[in-house]
């Protein structure tokens, strides 16, 4: 496929997903996944602080500007705005690692790849609330793309740079940047000498500077932690006051299994789950080491979220979903060659065509009424109403995220009832109070 082939597959997927998830796009906070993590969020970005683990050090400046420079009245919803349009450049991007990885790819089967990713509930509802999924999905579709470059022996100090920011963004970059990294290298000899050297220190180059962020920024107003220690910041970093979240058992996580791939495959429609064989027999025979990758790539983040049960093991699952779109794209041109072999008259393809073009509209009229958040601020109602009754320079006890955060996100970004002082009695929150 030509480049401009390629940059209009990407172009038409990353501009049906941002106007989709833009219609659709939360006005404020809001709940994802059973966690109002967006309140807290928008509440750290504001005064550059630190977040829960790991820090986030990459996606809060981003974030801190967004508030600057976006042109809308509510703080969050510019917040939002930016996961709108980091999602919607990584559907684009997958559009685009389907055609270099496999340069046959019409235009149109490159976009479906991209749609499909996009569509998907999971992917969607990450979409349209402020979280840190949007880059992880960027830098990931990015790597895609970058390590199919690679894999013919260019860009490789790029592709480094890259893999290091999606391993900083979050350890689960791991299940991600090291299968990209083995399919680059299967169709390339890789580095060699001083290149090697500057590859390695780029890869790092985002890790230091995560760790430098989360060291000077401990004392900021809202700093979870104790990351100016190094025994403070090294867990922080590693997440590892959620180890005990995980479970250890072999048992309890193959059990778990299952229940992970059903989830998985219900990010995409049920019609495409038969597209999924195709493509990956489509792959296979040209990029051999491309299918096994995204099958590893599958495989690792399904045994990472079967162990890890938080959020209703949904958290994560926009990887897999990466590496079903692919494999479900790449299906689509295969199911529609197999087709158009059989029928000779075009007013029986293009009858196909609009069924599944049909089928594609319906799915996602439902996903998007089912994830929408437009009109949604319960959050910063519930928020308000609790400040209401408490008197002038009171202090507001909670003892769950969905007390805490609202109340973080109206006093510190709205700069509602800034006498009232909020304490987290766990102790789980900032060891630095909201308040300066």
């Amino acid at each position: 496929m030509n480049a401009r082939a390629t940059l209009l597959s990407a172009l038409v997927a990353g501009l049906i997903l941002g106007a989709l998830y833009g219609w659709t796009v939360g006005p404020t906070i809001g709940v994802l996944h059973g966690t109002v993590d967006s309140a807290e969020l928008v509440s750290v970005a504001a005064v550059l602080g630190v977040a829960h683990p790991s820090g986030e050090a990459l996606w809060l400046p981003l974030a801190r500007l967004a508030l600057g420079v976006v042109p809308a009245a509510e703080p969050a919803l510019r917040t939002n705005l930016l996961s709108v349009v980091l999602m919607a450049l990584a559907g684009a991007l997958v559009s685009v690692a389907a055609c270099r990885w496999r340069p046959e790819t019409p235009w149109w089967g490159a976009a479906s790849t991209g749609l499909f990713f996009g569509l998907a509930p999971v992917v969607w509802a990450q979409a349209t609330v402020t979280e840190v999924y949007a880059l992880e999905a960027v830098l990931a579709a990015l790597a895609l793309v970058l390590g199919a470059d690679a894999s013919r022996g260019r860009h490789w100090r790029v592709f480094a740079f890259v893999l290091g920011l999606l391993v900083a963004s979050h350890l689960t970059g791991l299940a991600l940047a090291f299968p990209i990294l083995v399919a680059a290298l299967a169709g390339s000899r890789g580095p060699r000498g001083r290149e090697t050297a500057w590859c390695a220190g780029l890869f790092l180059l985002p890790m230091a500077y995560s760790v430098a962020y989360l060291w000077l920024r401990a004392d900021a107003a809202i700093a979870w932690g104790d990351t100016g220690s190094l025994r403070g910041l090294s867990d922080h970093f590693l997440g590892a006051t959620y180890r005990d979240a995980l479970e250890r058992s072999p048992r309890m996580v193959a059990s778990a299994v299952p229940e992970t791939v059903r989830n998985a495959l219900g990010q995409l429609p049920p019609p495409a789950w038969l597209l999924l064989i195709p493509g990956a027999f489509a792959v296979a025979r040209t990029r051999g080491a491309l299918a096994l990758v995204l099958g590893v790539w599958f495989a690792l983040l399904t045994v990472f979220i079967s162990a890890y049960p938080v959020s209703g093991r949904e958290d994560y699952l926009q990887g897999t979903t990466m590496a079903l779109a692919l494999f479900a794209g790449w299906g689509v041109v295969s199911a529609w060659d197999w087709a158009t072999q059989r029928l000779r008259d075009r007013g029986a393809r293009a009858a196909l065509g609009l069924v599944a073009v049909g089928l594609f509209g319906l799915w996602a009229v439902w996903v998007g009424h089912d994830v929408s958040r437009r009109g949604d601020t319960t959050l910063v109602k519930e928020a308000r109403a609790a400040l209401a009754g408490v008197p002038e320079d009171g202090r507001v006890d909670t003892f769950d995220d969905r007390q805490t955060f609202p109340l973080w996100y109206v006093t510190t970004v709205l700069h509602e009832r800034e006498d009232v002082t909020v304490v987290d009695v766990r102790q789980v929150a900032p060891r630095v109070g909201p308040r300066p």
